[in-house]
């Protein structure tokens, strides 16, 4: 009904730059204005722009007639925005918020895109570097190694002799060029719907600073000696190498990290570790 609050509300939608043509559908000038009820008790208003042609009379009769697919196209648009928005939101966790690497790669193993600790980690050149997309290891025997996981991940289709449908992962150990240690890489295969070829997914675990640990391992009650005692112990060090690190005798080290875990109630030195790392590895701007 022209001038009515149904008609008013749907005017008071319109952007502001379009005020004459509010004006109007509220005035009901230039406008079909319509309501369709439901079973179920909810209404939709629907305002037609009328153009003047031969069809204006029998919009009625033609909106009657599809609406019904109008309205899905509606509501399946209004739940894309929606999905689009957490997508949105989980890319941008990855992209700036986790401490993980992950690197996005062909099946042939180019990178294609990385986020921002990926970027960091590739500019590091500690476990994996870039160089014009192409990634390399420690050494060539590695990076051999790395590439054939690559192709295999992405030839792979299940995850298992169970077939359970889900993408395989594939784990491999790569060193890194300062420390020694062998760190674990994991690699998904991952296949978007309309793309013709799959790709696979890296994703590297980063060692959290040593500073940044001990300040979370104050935080946790620990004393600055204990704490950085904690930080070493974390690094998957021996006693004897992390003693030698923080300047102590071993045995001196052995009575630190006896306080330290039950100080943290941890059952263990791998228990310990990981809640350092998991606490962390929270955010990178925490």
């Amino acid at each position: 009904r022209a001038g009515g609050t149904a008609a008013r509300a749907l005017a008071a939608r319109l952007p502001g730059a379009l005020q004459q043509q509010a004006a109007d559908l509220a005035a009901g000038r230039g406008w079909a204005l319509f309501s369709c009820r439901f079973e179920d008790g909810s209404e939709d208003l629907i305002a037609l722009k009328l153009s003047g042609g031969p069809h204006d009379a029998h919009c009625g009769d033609i909106l009657q007639a599809i609406w019904p697919v109008l309205r899905e196209d509606s509501l399946r648009e209004l739940a894309g925005e929606t999905q689009a928005a957490v997508t949105s939101a989980l890319l941008w966790t990855i992209s700036k918020k986790t401490d993980s690497a992950v690197l996005v790669l062909d099946g042939e193993g180019a990178l294609l895109h990385c986020n921002e600790s990926g970027r960091d980690m590739l500019d590091g050149g500690a476990l994996l570097s870039d160089t014009g997309g192409r990634l390399s290891c420690a050494s060539p025997g590695e990076t051999a190694g790395f590439y054939a996981a690559v192709a295999e991940c992405a030839r792979s289709r299940r995850g298992g002799s169970g077939g359970s449908g889900r993408p395989r992962e594939l784990i491999l150990f790569l060193e890194d060029r300062h420390s020694g240690m062998r760190l674990p890489v994991s690699l998904t295969r991952y296949r978007c719907a309309g793309a013709d070829m799959p790709l696979v997914v890296a994703i590297l675990p980063r060692q959290p600073d040593r500073t940044r640990i001990e300040m979370l391992a104050q935080k946790m009650g620990l004393s600055p000696s204990e704490a950085r005692v904690a930080a070493l112990i974390q690094l998957g060090l021996t006693n004897r190498e992390a003693a030698h690190i923080a300047g102590l005798k071993e045995q001196t080290f052995n009575t630190y990290a006896k306080r330290v875990l039950a100080k943290l109630q941890s059952a263990g030195r791998a228990e310990m570790a990981q809640r350092l790392t998991w606490q962390a590895s929270l955010g990178r701007a925490s």
